[in-house]
C-alpha cells in the first residue's frame, strides 16, 4: 500500500513501556493476544538509477534488513504494544539475529531452524520507474503447521497467517495451516501474499482451502488473481461468499471492504510520504487487526487505523518499524 504525504497519528496518554517504547493507555487490542504464522526472511534493498541489464551504477544504495510478512507483521503489532507472538522457520545460523530483532520490537519469537536449508532472502530493486522484487523462499517455504506450538495457539485471539514462501507450499499445506489456527478459540486471518504464489497453487484450489478464515487480506492484483475477474468490486463480492469479511488494499487508491450482504464499502488512503513502499501492506494489517481484535463490528474504522499505520511505514526503509 503507498500513499503520497504523510498524516499525523493521535495518541492517547502513556500507560508503561515497552520494549524500550511508550506504550498508549487503553490502546485498540488491549488484553488481546495476537499469533503470527508466516515468512522471516532476509532483505536485501537496492535503490538505483540503472534503468536496465548490463548497466553498472557504482553509487546504488543497497541496504540489508530482516524482513518477511511474517516478521513485518509481529513487528508492527508489537511496536503498537500488542501482545504477539511470530512462528517461523529461518536457517541455523540465523536464529538469534532473528530473534533478537523481533524481540527488539516486542515480540515473543518461535523460530524453528532448519539444518539443511538457509534463510529465506528477498531482494528489492527500486528506481525512478518503480520496483521489483525476486525471492529465495528458503527454510520459510518448509514452514508448516507441526512448527505452530498448541500451547500459543490456545491462548491466541486472532492468528494471523501470512507470506507467500509459507503459502505457496500448496493447497494442502494451506488447509493444515488453517485447521491448526482453528484449533483454539481465535480469530483466523490471512494474507495471500502474492498474486504470482496464486497462480502456482491455482486460484480455485487456493479458494477451496480457505474454509475456517474470518478475514482475508489480498491486494487488488490478489483479489482478481483469486477470482480470475477483471473489476476488484465483482472479485470482493466473489470471495465473500468464500470468506465473510474482505479487506482489499488498492495502494493510493485506499482500501476496499466486502462484508457478505454488503455493497463494497470504501477507506481513502492515509496521505504519507514515500521512502520505501516494502512491508506497508504488512503494516496495514497489523493496524487493522489491533482494531478489529477489540471491535469486530467497526471494520472501517479498523481500516482506517490501517492506512495510519501503513502510512507510517511508507516513511521507513525495510518494511518494519524502527526500534
Amino acid at each position: 500500500m503507498s500513499m503520497p504525504q504523510e498524516g499525523s497519528v493521535p495518541v492517547s496518554r502513556p500507560e508503561h513501556t515497552r520494549a524500550g517504547r511508550v506504550v498508549a493507555g487503553r490502546r485498540r487490542g488491549a488484553g488481546k493476544r495476537f499469533l503470527v504464522v508466516g515468512d522471516v526472511l532476509d532483505g536485501v534493498l537496492v535503490q538505483t538509477t540503472a534503468q536496465g541489464m548490463g548497466v553498472h551504477d557504482p553509487a546504488a544504495v543497497i541496504r540489508h534488513r530482516p524482513t518477511g510478512a511474517g516478521g513485518n507483521t509481529a513487528a508492527w503489532l508489537g511496536w503498537l504494544g500488542a501482545e504477539v507472538d511470530v512462528v517461523g522457520r529461518v536457517g541455523v545460523d540465523d536464529v538469534y539475529r532473528h530473534e533478537r530483532a523481533l524481540e527488539d520490537a516486542g515480540v515473543r519469537a518461535h523460530l524453528r531452524y532448519d539444518a539443511m536449508t538457509s534463510t529465506g532472502v528477498v531482494v528489492s530493486v527500486r528506481n525512478d520507474h518503480g520496483r521489483t522484487a525476486m525471492s529465495d523462499p528458503g527454510a520459510s517455504g518448509k514452514t508448516s503447521a507441526v512448527d505452530v506450538p498448541p500451547s500459543v495457539v490456545a491462548r491466541a485471539d486472532i492468528v494471523h497467517l501470512t507470506g507467500a514462501a509459507m503459502l505457496g507450499g500448496g493447497a494442502e499445506r494451506l488447509a493444515e495451516l488453517i485447521a491448526c489456527a482453528r484449533t483454539g478459540p481465535a480469530r483466523v486471518s490471512l494474507d495471500p501474499s502474492s498474486a504470482a504464489m496464486i497462480d502456482a497453487v491455482g486460484a480455485s484450489r487456493f479458494l477451496d482451502a480457505m474454509t475456517g478464515v474470518d478475514v482475508l487480506f489480498p491486494s487488488r492484483q490478489e483479489a482478481l488473481a483469486l477470482t480470475g475477474l477483471t473489476d476488484v468490486d465483482a472479485a470482493v463480492r466473489r470471495i465473500t461468499a468464500v470468506v465473510p469479511l474482505v479487506v482489499v488494499t488498492a495502494g493510493a487508491d485506499g482500501v476496499l471492504i466486502g462484508r457478505r450482504g454488503r455493497s463494497v464499502q470504501r477507506v481513502p488512503a492515509t496521505p504519507a510520504t514515500v521512502v520505501d513502499a516494502i512491508g506497508a501492506g504488512d503494516a496495514f494489517v497489523a493496524g487493522f487487526l489491533r482494531a478489529w481484535a477489540t471491535d469486530p463490528v467497526r471494520v472501517g474504522a479498523a481500516a482506517r487505523e490501517g492506512t495510519r499505520v501503513a502510512a507510517r511505514a511508507l516513511g521507513f526503509v525495510g518494511g518494519r518499524p524502527p526500534v
